[in-house]
């Protein structure tokens, strides 16, 4: 067995997982790594690329109540999982909510880039164009924001029962609001389900990243002393995106010593590491792991 006089660094790539995927594997160690008491790690660099897609399995659903003679009808647009542009977004939200699904009498939707000041149109791809307009030519319709359609009284009393649409995980409603959003003005403020059904929406800011953050998780090493998103305790990194898509990110501890995982009086020989909600589609992600005595 080795000990902490031989081993100070652990090099961990996901071309060499023992079993798994890019984004949850298994990693083995060719020896045991005795880690003695008052025995502290350093993550001191993490490297991958920006390959995920912009839409994905946790943000490709669109939902959307639809309004006509006095019908409510609740309806969730699928969007394909791939990368986007602007433009390109712009043109399969269009394609889906003129497709299958949509209540009769709608008429057609028309979706357009827009400034913030209000200026329409399809061509320009200049920075001032990042948000969407969605019209339609028949009728009224309402998006639910993120907060409502994360509400299990609105899943089930509300959005099914009421407005007769599909059923969905609260839980996990993987919309397209971390994409973009229409919330709608409210028409009583003390009832969140009273909202202005209009012809028109325009979006927020269109955020083609989606992904702000990666955080690395491992079960089997780090002792749960960390909280994240949702109480989740198996977090040993928090990895800023700061790159378009196909780009690589590259990120460095920050040299403060209370930045360190709890790892003292144990052996390490089999690990797992996991990149939770996102897809590399293929690429591969590495980090050091750096030993040390706790600062005193």
């Amino acid at each position: 067995m080795s000990d902490l006089r031989s081993v100070r660094k652990l090099y961990i790539d996901s071309r060499f997982l023992k079993s798994g995927t890019p984004s949850s594997f298994d990693f083995e160690l060719p020896e045991i790594v005795e880690l003695p008491r008052d025995t502290v790690a350093y993550i001191t660099e993490f490297t991958a690329v920006c390959g995920w897609d912009t839409v994905n399995d946790s943000n490709y659903k669109f939902y959307i109540v639809e309004q006509h003679s006095g019908t409510h009808k609740g309806r969730i647009v699928e969007l394909t999982q791939q990368p986007y542009d602007s433009e390109s977004l712009r043109a399969e939200l269009e394609t889906k909510l003129n497709g299958a699904g949509k209540l009769a009498g709608m008429g057609t939707y028309s979706v357009t880039r827009t400034t913030s000041a209000g200026a329409t149109g399809n061509v320009s791809l200049g920075a001032a164009y990042k948000y969407y307009s969605i019209s339609v030519t028949a009728c009224n319709f309402w998006t639910p924001s993120h907060g409502t359609l994360r509400n299990p009284g609105f899943a089930s009393a509300v959005w099914e029962y009421t407005f007769a649409g599909p059923a969905y995980d609260a839980g996990n409603p993987q919309d397209t609001n971390e994409l973009f959003n229409f919330e709608a003005a409210l028409s009583n403020p003390n009832d969140p389900y009273a909202t202005a059904y209009l012809s028109t929406h325009v979006s927020s800011f269109i955020d083609l990243r989606s992904k702000h953050s990666l955080f690395v998780h491992s079960p089997s090493f780090g002792n749960y002393t960390s909280i994240g998103p949702n109480g989740t305790r198996t977090i040993l990194l928090k990895v800023p995106v700061d790159s378009a898509y196909g780009s690589v990110i590259h990120f460095q501890h920050s040299g403060h010593p209370a930045d360190f995982i709890e790892v003292s009086t144990r052996g390490l020989k089999s690990l797992t590491f996991e990149l939770r909600d996102v897809s590399l589609n293929g690429g591969h992600w590495s980090m050091t792991i750096v030993f040390a005595e706790r600062p005193r």
